[in-house]
């Protein structure tokens, strides 16, 4: 081989080993836990990227809230976390530190000084080398199933997703840190808390993991029919405790569940029955951000049971004279039983 054959082919190798190189040292995230996306789980808050007082997530919205350092996955309720979502290791590594034993007790409920310390609940810290390490928070007391320096691998169950710590829903916190230092895995080389409207990148994820949870600022997570007003702090606790609707029911309500509405969001629910329309509502503007919100609308029974048949219903989020946001729902309504 002659001397510019060997640079060549030299060169080429000297190539192909740092493109070798940089694949395996990149690092890459599969979800914290099992679930299904915007069925089961959702996300809640983004990392804050806002270096002053205000809030704002990496595609500029407001799914966050101040100083917010790491993603909430949440899930429907306290009860639905009771059957089991795994927490799962995000990436290759070895465990780092772990928690076990405190409460799940939602933080409205608890006393400060009970997790002064613990806020993270019972938790994994996984250690991935180059400098990269993950937490997941608020884990279900008495599921954490691995130990300090153990190895583990992407996709290893860590333990299932709990309420611990400083917790006012069922959710797994995860964060991401480099050098020590908070990281936005969806936007990990923001520069001076810069955000990106419209971004197309997925950050650290794994673009098939990540694919499901394309951003939302503004989600209906839930819907349904009851035959009396739903309480928000008893669907976190329990999300399927409703009124039962049925015929002799005081009354008909359609109702909705929502995160991460923002301040001006006007929320329209129609409820439709056998006869025609029952209710076309459309709130006033909202006059703040909201993380959790519910809404209903519907009418009160007057001395006749409800007809029988079919009644559908839908509900939107409306901003900017927009619908950005909607889920329908439908009940059938059977006959009042014989004495």
């Amino acid at each position: 081989m002659n001397w510019v054959k060997f640079c060549v082919a030299g060169g080429v190798a000297m190539m192909a080993w740092a493109a070798a190189a940089t694949a395996q040292e990149k690092f890459e995230l599969s979800l914290p836990l099992a679930c299904e996306p915007h069925k089961t789980c959702f996300i809640q808050s983004y990392v804050d990227l806002d270096p002053g007082p205000g809030a704002r997530d990496y595609a500029c919205g407001g799914a966050t809230y101040e100083k917010h350092n790491g993603v909430d996955f949440r899930l429907l309720s306290a009860d639905a976390a009771k059957k089991g979502f795994a927490v799962l290791a995000s990436a290759d590594g070895k465990v780092k530190a772990t928690r076990d034993g405190v409460q799940d007790i939602f933080l409205r409920d608890n006393k400060p000084d009970d997790i002064k310390s613990r806020e993270c609940g019972n938790g994994v810290v996984i250690d991935h080398g180059n400098g990269f390490e993950t937490q997941y928070c608020h884990m279900m007391q008495g599921t954490v199933a691995v130990t300090k320096s153990q190895a583990v691998k992407r996709g290893d169950k860590l333990g299932n997703v709990g309420f611990s710590g400083m917790a006012d829903f069922a959710h797994v916190h995860f964060t991401v840190r480099r050098n020590g230092e908070v990281v936005d895995p969806f936007l990990p080389d923001a520069k001076d808390g810069a955000c990106q409207r419209d971004t197309k990148s997925t950050g650290l994820w794994q673009p098939a993991a990540i694919a499901p949870f394309a951003y939302r600022n503004g989600e209906i997570i839930m819907t349904g029919f009851t035959g009396g007003a739903p309480n928000l702090d008893a669907l976190e606790k329990a999300h399927t405790v409703i009124d039962p609707l049925h015929a002799g029911s005081p009354a008909l309500l359609f109702y909705a569940r929502f995160i991460n509405l923002l301040a001006g969001d006007r929320i329209r629910i129609v409820v439709d029955g056998p006869g025609g329309t029952l209710v076309e509502q459309l709130s006033e503007p909202l006059e703040r951000n909201k993380a959790t919100y519910v809404s209903y609308a519907g009418k009160k029974r007057r001395e006749v049971p409800w007809q029988q048949g079919r009644y559908e219903a839908r509900a939107e989020i409306v901003r900017d004279g927009g619908v950005i946001a909607a889920a329908v729902g439908q009940h059938d309504m059977a006959p009042v039983k014989a004495p």
